[in-house]
C-alpha cells in the first residue's frame, strides 16, 4: 500500500521497495547487530574480567605471623621477636 501511495505522488518506486535512497551498503549482511552484539560481548568480558579480579584479591590472605610467646626476647625496634635460630616478625 505504501508503495502505490508513493507511486501515486510522484517518487519512484524504487525507493519505496529498497527502503531508502535506492541503494544497499554492499554488504552481504547487516552490519548494525553485528556490531551491537561485538560491543555488548566485550563489556560482558571486561565485567567479568573485573569480578574475577576482584575475587582473587579479596581471597588473598596474608600469612597470619606467629604469636609472640610470653617471655621472648624482642628487637629494639618492637617489630621482631627472637625464636632461638631467627628474628620472626611481630605483625
Amino acid at each position: 500500500m505504501q508503495a502505490t501511495i508513493l507511486f501515486a505522488c510522484g517518487e519512484p518506486t524504487a525507493w519505496a521497495t529498497t527502503g531508502g535512497t535506492g541503494g544497499s551498503s554492499g554488504l552481504p549482511f547487516a552490519l548494525g547487530p553485528i556490531l551491537t552484539y561485538g560491543i555488548a560481548t566485550a563489556i560482558l568480558a571486561a565485567g567479568v574480567i573485573v569480578l574475577v579480579t576482584m575475587v582473587a584479591l579479596w581471597r588473598r590472605t596474608d600469612p597470619v605471623p606467629t604469636p609472640v610467646p610470653a617471655g621472648a626476647r624482642l628487637s629494639p625496634d618492637g617489630y621482631y621477636w627472637w625464636d632461638g635460630t631467627g628474628w620472626r616478625s611481630v605483625r
